[in-house]
């Protein structure tokens, strides 16, 4: 990426910008891919935690800062109280999952026959990208 993202711009780049702001927990409410006013106050709001001119503009050095920011662990207490990604974005263990099956059916919100023949059915394919390294 050779040019700044910037207000009302449109494109992949902006794509991976809303995708990287989201998986550090800022709600993304513009629409995927056009860099509006949430993706915008997202970048001001990470450029000032950064003690940066918060322009609200990313370039490539800022994604960059963006990346390393995902990467690394948390260092301060506010940073570990809050998690990086937002619940629905992390992953649950084979072992999570069979718990929260186990409780569902002991509160009756389905049977075990239920689980049975939903698990039987065949499921759609879902192609997502890659995560960003």
């Amino acid at each position: 990426m050779n040019k700044k993202l910037k207000m009302f711009m449109r494109g992949k780049g902006v794509s991976m910008l809303q995708e990287l702001l989201q998986r550090m927990g800022y709600p993304m409410h513009d629409q995927p891919g056009l860099f509006g006013v949430a993706t915008r106050s997202a970048v001001k709001d990470f450029q000032s935690k950064k003690g940066l001119k918060a322009t609200g503009d990313a370039d490539e050095a800022l994604l960059d800062l963006m990346r390393q920011n995902f990467a690394a662990p948390a260092t301060d207490k506010k940073a570990k109280a809050k998690p990086a990604q937002t619940p629905a974005l992390m992953p649950a263990s084979q072992m999570q999952l069979d718990a929260i099956t186990r409780l569902l059916i002991s509160k009756g919100i389905f049977s075990e026959e239920e689980l049975a023949k939903a698990l039987s059915r065949p499921q759609p394919v879902r192609i997502t990208q890659p995560p960003l390294t």
